[in-house]
């Protein structure tokens, strides 16, 4: 059986199966490895038990907890028959076919590793990869002001979007929205929601000559990565970090395309906030481009396998590697003066770059106490069943060796309304003076044991009900 998806969350680079098993197998079909690894799945003919020895295996290769704590039972067949319906309303999902699966990883320390079976697998795995796709046109647009009159502006048309594939064009002046004079943003956002499949008729003026344009609203891949002003200061939106964005590059590409929008400002704001983090090489990248040649992003420890002979053939177990990941050049926002936002909902990518910024460049944080998830999970999907598994493999610590997981990372100034923290962020990025001083938490938060876990409906849970869900674990 070969592994169908595979990536990592949280950790500084994607943590790709094959670049791992090609160390412990000579052979390049990925067939080959995974008998060499699971010999006994050759002998298992129920899919059903397969899929169960498949994630036992590896559980007892990649987690790193079992690794410390022995956490799982000596033979997988012990779990057989033992899930209820219970266990599909815990960690993950089940279906009443997998509830034996979904009982084994209810076991494991941490959370974080879970199993969602082949109900749901595709659409979990779609919302680690894209960004939101929301329903609607995919433009934006600016009140402006002359000495006369009001009118609207579109100053950005999402690539892909229903705007987009219309023909409608950045520096469209707007009159119409299906017959109605429109001169403010917020009723042109209101005629431009509706159904999917919905048709709308948008009247602009373009090259002094009125032009018709029909829009269909459909489902489109919302920006990862927003720029706006304060005062003048450039104030960079982090959403979330996803391979599938509005950019063939993902989030970086949208980053980036900020960043050199705005090459000539000497401060900037960084709004991590509600940011639950991602994929991995995304915010690595992300981190790089604000740091200097050879600043440390992240220390990874990921747990990796090994082989030795037994005398039989070989044998296979878990090792533990350790990853530097660094700056390979000057990043192109390296010499701007930073400030960060972050808050309670800003979690594991996210904090792997505020971490870097703050052990490297000691940038001031505004706003909350984050969610202090410092450990990353293995993302795959079999042939066997078609199930996805989330295994925590690997966690991260600064350049310092230090780790925020399960602490936290302390903001500089403390404020809890919105509205304040952006005032303070921009009157920091005015003065472009104050220098970091706050560290990590030093009281564990609790996020990690099985007592705090969140309580699930049990039903089959809707495509939003999943990215909600999901969003935390990221």
């Amino acid at each position: 059986m070969k592994l169908k998806k595979t990536l990592a969350i949280f950790g500084a680079i994607p943590f790709l199966f094959s670049a791992c098993s090609q160390s412990v197998s000579s052979s390049s079909d990925e067939r080959d490895i995974m008998a060499d690894l699971f010999p006994e799945m050759e002998h298992i003919n129920n899919e059903y038990e397969a899929e169960l020895y498949f994630n036992y295996e590896m559980l007892d290769l990649f987690y790193i907890y079992a690794h410390m704590r022995n956490e799982l039972a000596d033979d997988y067949k012990v779990y057989l028959n033992k899930g209820t319906s219970q266990d599909s309303r815990t960690k993950g999902y089940c279906s009443a076919d997998y509830y034996d699966v979904c009982y084994m990883y209810n076991q494991m320390a941490d959370p974080f590793t879970r199993y969602f079976d082949p109900l749901v697998a595709d659409q979990i795995y779609s919302s680690i990869l894209e960004s939101e796709s929301i329903v609607g046109i995919g433009a934006e647009v600016e009140e402006m002001l002359d000495s006369t009159s009001r009118y609207l502006v579109i100053t950005e048309i999402y690539p892909g979007s229903p705007a987009q594939k219309a023909g409608l064009m950045v520096g469209d002046i707007v009159t119409q929205v299906d017959g109605l004079n429109i001169t403010s943003a917020y009723n042109f956002e209101n005629m431009c929601t509706g159904n999917k499949d919905d048709v709308i008729n948008i009247v602009v003026t373009r090259n002094s000559e009125p032009v018709s344009i029909k829009v269909t609203i459909d489902e489109y891949n919302e920006p990862s990565v927003k720029l706006t002003y304060q005062d003048s200061i450039p104030v960079i939106l982090i959403k979330e970090f996803v391979v599938t964005s509005i950019s063939d590059s993902g989030s970086y590409g949208e980053f980036v395309a900020a960043l050199k929008k705005t090459e000539g400002a000497t401060s900037t704001i960084i709004d991590l906030r509600d940011n639950p983090g991602g994929e991995t090489e995304q915010c690595a990248n992300m981190a790089k481009e604000l740091l200097s040649a050879g600043d440390t992003v992240v220390i990874d420890i990921e747990a990796t396998v090994d082989s030795i002979p037994d005398g039989r053939g070989m044998k296979y177990f878990q090792k533990f590697d350790t990853l530097t990941v660094t700056a390979e050049r000057d990043g192109i926002g390296k010499n701007r003066y930073y400030v960060f936002m972050a808050d309670t909902g800003s979690a594991s990518c996210a904090e792997t770059m505020l971490s870097a910024l703050t052990a490297n460049r000691k940038v001031p944080v505004v706003g909350q106490l984050t969610y202090g998830k410092g450990i990353g999970q293995l993302v795959i999907q079999t042939e066997v069943g078609e199930g996805l598994a989330l295994v925590t493999a690997l966690q991260g610590f600064d350049k310092n060796w230090d780790s925020y997981h399960d602490l936290g990372i302390v903001p500089d100034f403390e404020i809890n309304n919105p509205d304040e923290q952006m005032a303070k962020a921009v009157e920091l990025a005015k003065e472009a003076q104050f220098v970091r001083a706050a560290g990590y938490g030093t009281q564990k938060l609790n996020h990690f044991s099985k007592e705090h876990e969140h309580e699930a409906s049990g039903r089959v849970p809707t495509a939003k009900d999943l990215k909600l869900r999901y969003k935390i674990a990221k």
